[in-house]
């Protein structure tokens, strides 16, 4: 799962809710854990395989916008996702 929204809250929701299934059990996926790796489509993983022009006009505001410290912090927080054991 490739996720392009910025808020920290939002990440973590939608990470764990693709991943272990909706924490709220208020959803469709209430209780269905998907296992889906996540990463933000501004970490270099995903970045390197987006061709440059097209990542100049979709994503380069966005990244000035948001800035180096909050793409590292975001990278690692889809990092530690990442690292978590999947059970199936």
């Amino acid at each position: 799962m490739v996720w392009g929204v910025t808020n920290e809250q939002y990440l973590e929701v939608g990470s764990r809710t693709v991943m272990e299934g909706d924490p709220s059990w208020s959803g469709p996926l209430a209780g269905e854990a998907l296992h889906l790796k996540v990463f933000h489509v501004l970490e270099p993983e995903i970045k390197d395989h987006i061709p440059q022009d097209v990542y100049d006009e979709e994503l380069m505001l966005l990244e000035l916008a948001v800035g180096d410290e909050k793409i590292a912090k975001t990278a690692a927080m889809m990092e530690g996702f990442r690292a978590q054991p999947v059970g199936r």
